[in-house]
């Protein structure tokens, strides 16, 4: 079955990829929506809809989402975790079939490739990608890491599916009035490296940092550093949110409440592997720390009305590098209906 065409019976028509591989999804048809239909994202900023056919290249002739669409005045943080993030892509599709676009996006690792499909205004494709290529090895897989050194395969997620299997719209993102902001781990300084994005094609290499997870990516080097996977030094970046001096904080998680990260048991492999960075070692040993203290932070910001938090109803039962394709399209659902659910409290937040 042709993922482009699914329907399921509680949730909308999924037409996007992966946690977000750059990649064209097919065409946005008309998907079922939850009964109560709120009106559109609050419009708190101006009406963007650029001229000229920038905006609509590589689409087929369908404008991205955000063209002739007011930005929101917010920050959108989105957290990695993989497969997970198909929850994200879920969130990400309502709010942009409700015409909500925050005008910053910082992301972390599949965060990061969510954040991408979000920014250039494509719906669908973020679920579309992980759904199709699921099953195939070149996309994300331990014979992937075999074989090329990376398990999120590079050249396939990044060249062959935006620039021939899956064309992206990099024009769309380019013409964008929201901006992206992508969070990798400096191997060298033991600090997150934030990088906001000023072209889809040239930034390219700090989105692939991004999602280069440790022990089974190479390093990627950009901008003179070398870096992987932002999660490692800051999975939850709300701290750089709230830095940033806006004033809304939406923040996307993939875990459940409850979810307490244990110490990494790969220690040994990785002290192995990074000995020539004793830094990044440092924060390797002590994430489970700064990432539980981090949603415990996040919880008392949620109460306080200072964020705006979305996360999975329950424990997500999906594996980093999944290929059960119903397991996926069940945690884009569970995305979808999550914000759904939340909208009317998530327009409050945003217009107090």
């Amino acid at each position: 079955m042709d993922a482009r065409h699914c329907r399921t019976e509680h949730a909308p028509a999924c037409e996007g990829g992966p946690s977000a591989a750059p990649g064209k999804g097919a065409a946005h048809d008309a998907r079922p929506l939850p009964e109560r239909r709120p009106e559109a994202g609050p419009r708190q900023g101006r009406e963007y809809p650029p001229e000229g056919a920038a905006a609509t290249a590589a689409t087929g002739g369908n404008a991205p989402a955000w063209r002739g669409h007011a930005i929101t005045h917010a920050n959108l943080v989105l957290e990695g975790g993989a497969m997970r993030g198909q929850f994200t892509a879920g969130v990400l599709d309502f709010f942009m079939d409700r015409k909500l676009f925050c005008e910053r996006v910082i992301g972390v690792s599949a965060g990061a490739l969510c954040g991408y499909n979000y920014v250039a205004g494509d719906i669908g494709r973020s679920c579309y990608l992980n759904v199709k290529y699921c099953s195939d090895w070149r996309y994300l897989s331990m014979k992937s890491f075999v074989r090329t050194g990376n398990a999120y395969g590079r050249e396939f997620a990044f060249d062959e599916i935006p620039n021939r299997l899956e064309p992206f719209d990099y024009a769309a993102f380019d013409a964008s009035p929201m901006r992206l902001v992508t969070v990798a781990s400096n191997l060298d300084s033991g600090e997150a490296d934030y990088h906001e994005f000023a072209d889809a094609r040239a930034d390219m290499p700090y989105l692939v940092a991004s999602s280069s997870m440790p022990l089974v990516s190479r390093i990627v080097e950009a901008g003179g550093k070398r870096l992987l996977d932002g999660g490692t030094c800051d999975s939850v970046p709300i701290l750089y949110s709230l830095l940033t001096g806006a004033e809304k904080h939406v923040v996307v998680l993939t875990q459940a409440a409850g979810y307490v990260k244990g110490p990494n048991k790969l220690m040994a492999l990785l002290r192995q592997r990074y000995h020539a960075f004793p830094l990044y070692l440092e924060r390797l040993q002590h994430r489970h720390f700064e990432y539980n203290r981090t949603y415990r932070a996040l919880g008392r910001l949620h109460a306080e009305g200072r964020a705006f938090v979305i996360r999975p109803p329950e424990p997500v039962e999906v594996a980093s590098m999944e290929k059960d394709a119903d397991k996926l399209l069940a945690l884009y659902e569970q995305g979808y209906a999550t914000a759904a659910r939340l909208w009317p409290e998530l327009v409050r937040y945003l217009e107090a």
